[in-house]
């Protein structure tokens, strides 16, 4: 049986002090998908505009930066790298991947995940955050009961 990898989005909303990542980023949504990864994932691997990809240990310090400000070439050269820093940890065919996160990362991560052989499922694609809260909400009352 494949291992089950969550490869995450962080957050917006961050700590102004030093944390890992996991306790770093603040927002609700992001609380809600760690909650649920945690509980449905084997290996939780995270990426943000600033580093790419970030291990759940990854210690976080205050910082301001935003893939919105990037441009294309910026977010494909971004998509490459945190793919090939993933491709150090996981193998294609050893992993059942899901990815969360907004579309604005997924545009350029899917593709070169889809060219190094990943295959992978989008649990919450095309809801809207509100959408992804009662998504979470769901499945973790679910867990619970």
């Amino acid at each position: 049986m494949k291992k089950k990898v969550a490869l995450m989005a962080t957050a917006r909303k961050k700590s102004k002090e030093t944390a890992p990542v996991i306790e770093f980023y603040q927002s609700p949504l992001f609380k809600k998908s760690v909650q649920y990864a945690l509980e449905n994932y084997d290996t939780l691997y995270f990426y943000n505009a600033k580093d790419g990809l970030l291990l759940p240990d990854t210690v976080m310090a205050p910082y301001d930066v935003s893939i919105r400000t990037f441009s294309n070439q910026q977010r494909r050269k971004w998509g490459e790298k945190v793919v090939k820093a993933f491709c150090q940890y996981e193998k294609p065919d050893q992993i059942q991947l899901y990815l969360h996160g907004g579309n604005i990362y997924r545009k350029y991560l899917e593709p070169v995940l889809h060219e190094r052989g990943f295959t992978f499922e989008i649990p919450l694609k095309g809801l809207g955050i509100g959408q992804q809260l009662k998504w979470y909400d769901k499945k973790l009352k679910g867990l619970k009961e």
